[in-house]
């Protein structure tokens, strides 16, 4: 049994994916969000924590995004946060990506942003954006075969990338 108080403050959506896989759409937890980031930090290309106040960046995530976390066997396996708080832009972004270990290989990010997407456009969004760098060989490709092209890219291979829905 999925506990979803333990990750959401509210819940938006459910999307069942087969007998043990669903994506759940919502306003996460700051708690979740945190201890989520921490147990995870290294996973990332660059630690988070290298970068960013880890509290700051969950309240913002709490306060202001949509989460999609996919769970397997009713666990975590994997979450995106994505920003759709202004409509006027017509473009949602994409913060944060990530797949536990464990359920690599498995397309369950590509269930994650099929969702995400999916969001995006029955709320109104034509376009999503995102950051990621080129030396996230698997990640890049991801984006790649999936819609999103670079829009800019900085010297060391950090690249903007957009997906018109």
């Amino acid at each position: 049994m999925i506990e979803v108080s333990e990750h959401f403050k509210d819940v938006e959506g459910v999307s069942p994916i087969d007998g043990q896989t669903c994506i759940i759409a919502g306003h996460p937890q700051k708690g979740f969000i945190e201890s989520y980031v921490l147990q995870y930090d290294n996973d990332f290309y660059e630690p988070l924590s290298a970068r960013v106040d880890i509290e700051a960046f969950s309240q913002k995530l709490s306060d202001l995004s949509t989460t999609f976390i996919i769970y397997k066997d009713s666990k975590v396996a994997g979450l995106i946060c994505s920003y759709f708080y202004d409509p006027a832009s017509k473009t949602g972004f994409i913060t944060l990506v990530h797949t536990k270990h464990e359920n690599r290989g498995q397309h369950l990010s590509l269930y994650l942003l099929d969702a995400v997407k999916t969001y995006a456009k029955q709320n109104g969004f034509e376009k999503i954006s995102l950051f990621v760098s080129k030396q996230q060989t698997s990640a890049y490709q991801l984006y790649s075969r999936h819609g999103f092209v670079i829009i800019s890219e900085e010297e060391n291979g950090r690249c903007k990338m957009e997906c018109a829905l």
